[in-house]
């Protein structure tokens, strides 16, 4: 049995925290008085206290389709939501939760290095990103830098991983932290989306099971975070949405049968479709 790939929760902060601060440095200069340090001590803790507090709450949506690949499921062409329906999302509500719908086509597309769809998925969540205020993520610079490396994937998942981080993380630091759990719920869905559509026998793939049943945690600490907004009426909608799937999980102790596998199946395609359509 494959082992799964460990969570980089801790080096997305190191890494953020790493350009914070050099963006702050470098744009303060060289100083070399007590007060000057104390200054840069103070800020490095502020920016530190905004990282924790901004986290990207989940595993990355690069994190769940990896273990795909690693147990020998194929690239299913057609899964992912098509890049023309982007045009259907005009509210703040259904575009932060496309961005997170598209970003896990984009990671599903990167981790088979299907380069003509990175493409097209990069430029549809720049587009939902440019609505909502995210233009500064979605640069010349980043889209550069992931046509140098599209035959490059650890460089080009860690540019596009990064990209959904600074997206999480400015969505909070602008005062719109409901779009950011959106955001991130529309992620997860997708991605859980596919892993549950990627094969018709599910339910024979020992590797594909334990991943179904493994976002059953994701699912409560998906939960628990989007709680703490349940006043947004969109996030209360949100909750109400995920209690059949709640349901589902909570019924599993250890092991899934194959009707628990169909229905978290069923389930996770009618919430899908409800943030696709």
């Amino acid at each position: 049995m494959k082992t799964l790939p460990r969570k980089p929760s801790f080096l997305f902060l190191f890494f953020l925290l790493l350009i914070f601060v050099f963006s702050g440095c470098k744009q303060r200069g060289t100083h070399s008085s007590a007060d000057s340090l104390q200054k840069e001590i103070q800020v490095k803790e502020s920016i530190q206290k905004q990282v924790e507090e901004f986290i990207y709450p989940l595993p990355t949506t690069y994190e769940v389709v990896q273990m795909l690949q690693d147990i020998g499921i194929p690239y299913i062409i057609g899964i992912s939501n098509p890049t023309e329906e982007a045009s259907h999302y005009l509210t703040a509500k259904s575009q932060a939760y496309n961005i997170g719908v598209y970003s896990a086509d984009l990671s599903y597309a990167s981790v088979y290095n299907m380069q003509q769809d990175v493409m097209l998925y990069l430029e549809t969540v720049k587009k939902l990103g440019d609505d909502l205020g995210l233009t500064a993520v979605y640069n010349e610079d980043l889209f550069n830098a992931i046509e140098q490396n599209l035959n490059n994937k650890d460089t080009l998942v860690n540019l596009l991983s990064g990209a959904l981080f600074d997206s999480y993380n400015q969505l909070n630091q602008n005062g719109k932290g409901s779009l950011s759990h959106l955001m991130v719920a529309g992620g997860w869905i997708e991605a859980l989306f596919i892993t549950t559509h990627v094969s018709a026998t599910a339910y024979n793939n020992y590797e594909l099971v334990k991943i179904i049943f493994e976002q059953k945690s994701s699912l409560n600490k998906l939960l628990d975070i989007i709680n703490e907004k349940r006043q947004n009426k969109d996030i209360a909608e949100l909750i109400a949405w995920l209690q059949p799937l709640k349901k589902v999980y909570d019924t599993i102790n250890g092991s899934m049968t194959e009707d628990q596998i169909n229905q978290v199946a069923t389930i996770v395609e009618e919430l899908r479709n409800k943030l696709v359509q």
